[in-house]
């Protein structure tokens, strides 16, 4: 444990609680790594091997919070939605990631010097 458990924890207080859910922190944590390229639900799902109801009510929950943005693309004549993190969504993973390398007393390139 961190000898400076105490701090740790006060500083959880400005991590949204909302996110902290293995799913939610997946999703954010994939869709950081590709930027505004996002991805599509379908690879999300896959990548992460989620069923339909993890994905889609996480990925609406995550739009909600204003961290995700949807838009529709056209591909081979499908419409499908293509999922990408807002600046605030980018922000709020940036507090979150540095929160858990603490807290897990990571640093450096293991941790991605948050």
């Amino acid at each position: 444990m961190p000898d400076d458990l105490m701090e740790i924890i006060d500083e959880s207080g400005e991590v949204n609680s909302d996110l902290i859910s293995k799913v939610r922190l997946e999703l954010l944590w994939s869709l950081s790594d590709l930027g505004d390229d996002g991805a599509t639900a379908r690879q999300l799902k896959s990548a992460l091997n989620l069923n339909d109801g993890a994905i889609y009510s996480n990925l609406k929950k995550l739009e909600i919070l204003g961290y995700l943005k949807c838009e529709l693309v056209l591909f081979e004549g499908k419409e499908l939605e293509l999922w990408s993190m807002t600046n605030e969504g980018m922000e709020e993973w940036k507090k979150v990631k540095k929160w858990l390398c603490r807290l897990l007393e990571c640093s450096g390139d293991s941790c991605g010097r948050y």
